[in-house]
């Protein structure tokens, strides 16, 4: 599974416009894009795009609690188009159609092509892009039903507050007969942009439960789970759930602490990483030992990699130190390597750490060659930030500073009567930055060497002499 090209019209500030994702040269087939632009450019637009086409894995599955947990395109989705009226501006949707268009990978069949659309005059959302996709899942969820063993995907969608938005709580229902209903969990909930932590919990308390029914020992789905966070949050030798905080624990450099006291970073990565790893253990869970998965100097763990997906992450970076930004995208790729990773950031140091063609920039070209830039490179070169070297106030004051000595010079020729004037401007031009001393006594030096201590310029002062 994974996604080749989005094509989107008229879908929110997108009216035609197309983004491709380009396939690895080599590799088990996974990837990883990233998405860069100022606020407002578009980059979590993508990702709901994304979404949208990901929803064609969840128009008929076999479990009527996952009704909600897919973004369809709605008719809100239209891009809006601002006019001025009145004494106001007033919006209205375009009036052509709207669509979002997917081609890529479906079931391991190469050149698929599928989408939703709005029509114009139309009230009504069209999967007609989609039947020949769609045909093919529903076959493949009856074959599942009949007890064949088929791979299928992961899809995920991560949002920017994805550690906090609340999920939907589950509703206690019996599960249809057509097929085994624990499977179908791995897509609960999973486009809409949350992390289930009260969910993650529960998992991680089941298994601790299981425990003690195999004396100690735990079953393999957890190890695969364990492996997969301990692999990726840097530091981690530890992970399990304690039964007298009812929280999971997770054990950093030999300090064990309980979820809630861990800091927002590590409960971000440890979240994702774990979700996403429970989501393949219950989706192909017959790629999981019976009894032992194995050693831990063994390859990756069979599920972790087959199993293909495409996963959505916005705002990569959020709660993560500069360290953590630069080694976030090989972990998850490395844990993960059939997966379809499709990200946006602010961060260079991600951006340092993308492959060739991995990067999608909303204003400007991808650049080949990341890892040969140095972040303040990528800061100015990319992303519009000038003098990425200096802080903003410490630019501002180098600017202020010339302004200062430029108008001192302007007063030095300035007649007497407009002196006064040029005082003003000159103590306004300094005057936030009064908590530097060292640059207010430089400046107050230049101001006395110019006009002299009572704002009387040396020539003025020569003249009056003679």
């Amino acid at each position: 599974m994974r996604i080749d090209r989005l094509e989107l019209r008229n879908f929110k500030k997108f009216e035609d416009t197309a983004f491709d994702f380009p396939r690895p040269a080599s590799g088990p087939g996974g990837s990883f894009h990233v998405l860069i632009g100022e606020n407002g450019s578009g980059k979590t637009t993508v990702l709901d795009a994304a979404a949208v086409a990901l929803g064609v894995w969840l128009e008929r599955v076999p479990d009527a609690l996952l009704a909600n947990s897919h973004r369809r395109l709605k008719r809100d989705d239209k891009r809006m188009i601002g006019g001025p009226q009145g004494d106001r501006m007033q919006f209205q949707h375009a009036q052509e159609a709207m669509s979002v268009l997917a081609s890529g990978e479906i079931l391991e069949q190469a050149g698929m092509s599928w989408g939703q659309s709005l029509p114009v005059g139309k009230a009504k959302i069209s999967n007609a892009a989609s039947r020949e996709v769609l045909a093919a899942i529903w076959s493949t969820y009856e074959r599942i039903g009949q007890g064949e063993q088929v791979l299928l995907p992961v899809i995920c969608y991560y949002g920017a507050g994805r550690a906090w938005l609340a999920h939907n709580e589950r509703k206690k229902a019996k599960a249809k007969a057509n097929g085994p209903a624990n499977r179908w969990e791995a897509f609960y909930d999973c486009l809409n942009e949350r992390i289930r932590v009260s969910d993650l919990a529960r998992w991680f308390r089941g298994e601790h439960i299981a425990m003690g029914n195999r004396q100690g020992r735990c079953r393999p789905g957890f190890e695969v789970v364990r492996r997969a966070v301990l692999a990726c949050v840097p530091g981690a030798d530890g992970i399990w759930y304690d039964s007298d905080s009812e929280e999971i624990a997770l054990s950093i450099d030999g300090h064990p602490q309980p979820f809630g006291n861990l800091s927002a970073g590590q409960r971000v990565m440890l979240a994702v990483v774990a979700d996403l790893a429970i989501r393949m253990v219950t989706q192909n869970n017959f790629l999981v030992p019976p009894d032992v998965l194995g050693s831990a100097d063994e390859p990756l763990p069979g599920v972790l990699a087959q199993t293909p997906g495409v996963v959505l992450i916005d705002e990569l970076d959020v709660h993560l130190h500069p360290k953590w930004q630069r080694g976030v995208v090989e972990s998850l790729r490395k844990v993960f390597p059939k997966v379809q990773f499709i990200g946006t950031t602010h961060s260079p140091f991600i951006v340092q750490s993308l492959r060739e063609d991995e990067l999608i920039n909303l204003q400007g070209q991808t650049v080949p060659q990341l890892g040969n830039l140095s972040v303040a490179q990528i800061a100015a070169g990319l992303m519009g930030v000038e003098r990425p070297d200096v802080g903003q106030r410490y630019d501002e004051m180098v600017e202020a500073a010339k302004d200062y000595l430029i108008t001192l010079d302007e007063a030095t020729k300035a007649p007497a009567g407009k002196l006064a004037d040029f005082e003003k401007a000159l103590a306004n031009r300094i005057a936030p930055y009064a908590d530097n001393p060292a640059y207010q006594a430089f400046l107050e030096l230049k101001h006395a060497a110019k006009l002299g201590a009572n704002g009387e310029s040396n020539a003025s002062a020569e003249k009056g002499d003679a």
